[in-house]
């Protein structure tokens, strides 16, 4: 895949998300926000707050509770896959076209029942080299707006043979790897949480990194559904129909 697409996704929900949308939407670069109906790390957004996010970015679902669906029963993980996409969908008017993985745990079960939900794709944790995407219900992410895992961090550096200085923050790291992106093409998928942004006090941080990828000639900057779409569309395979 030659052309690069830069993409973003924001986890949990929260008040924070308002913050968040705003500042993506300065400086061009879209976002799809996955909103569980309730969480215990993040004040729910309203109705009408969900819908302010939706009015600049996608909306995507991320269960109804948060919950692990690899450690619970099928009829359970079913209810909260398929719930959470109801939910949106009466908040929203419109079709959910993409599912998070709570956690980043997922299955072959939890596939299948996305999958059956309609959902056209499902976002991991799992860090992928910049490539294109060969499974939509294993979306994978570049980096995370974080310095809360140095295990990743390390993973991180060695497959892409950054510099000693992108092991330091995840600023560092993420500016690295749009200039490795912009030479080698491919997606570029920032993710994180804004609650977490908001507790490192690092606004600032993410506001340079945006300033960074942003208003490029010859990048697409889209949602993580169009990340999907193009991708697959790029690999001859039919994307799903919302």
């Amino acid at each position: 895949m030659s052309r690069l697409v830069v993409t973003t996704s924001w986890d949990d929900g929260g008040k924070e998300d308002l913050r968040l949308s705003e500042l993506l939407a300065e400086y061009g670069i879209r976002g799809t926000f996955y909103i569980p109906k309730t969480h215990q790390k993040a004040e729910p957004l309203r109705e009408e707050e969900i819908l302010a996010v939706a009015e600049k970015h996608e909306i995507g679902a991320h269960t109804l509770d948060h919950v692990d669906l690899t450690g619970i029963p099928a009829e359970q993980a079913q209810a909260e896959i398929a719930g959470s996409k109801a939910y949106l969908e009466d908040i929203l008017g419109k079709s959910v076209r993409m599912f998070c993985y709570p956690y980043g745990r997922y299955n072959a079960r939890t596939k299948e029942i996305v999958a059956s939900c309609g959902f056209a794709g499902a976002r991991t944790l799992r860090y992928t080299k910049l490539g294109t995407v060969t499974d939509p219900y294993e979306f994978g992410v570049t980096l995370h707006a974080s310095n809360s895992s140095p295990r990743t961090t390390l993973r991180i550096w060695r497959a892409y043979g950054t510099s000693l200085r992108s092991l330091l923050d995840w600023e560092n790291r993420a500016k690295a790897l749009f200039q490795l992106a912009l030479a080698e093409g491919g997606v570029w998928h920032l993710w994180g949480h804004s609650w977490e942004i908001n507790r490192a006090h690092e606004w600032d941080k993410l506001e340079r990194v945006l300033d960074c990828v942003s208003k490029r000639d010859g990048v697409r900057y889209a949602t993580n559904s169009e990340a999907v779409d193009i991708c697959l569309a790029e690999t001859g395979q039919v994307p799903r129909s919302p």
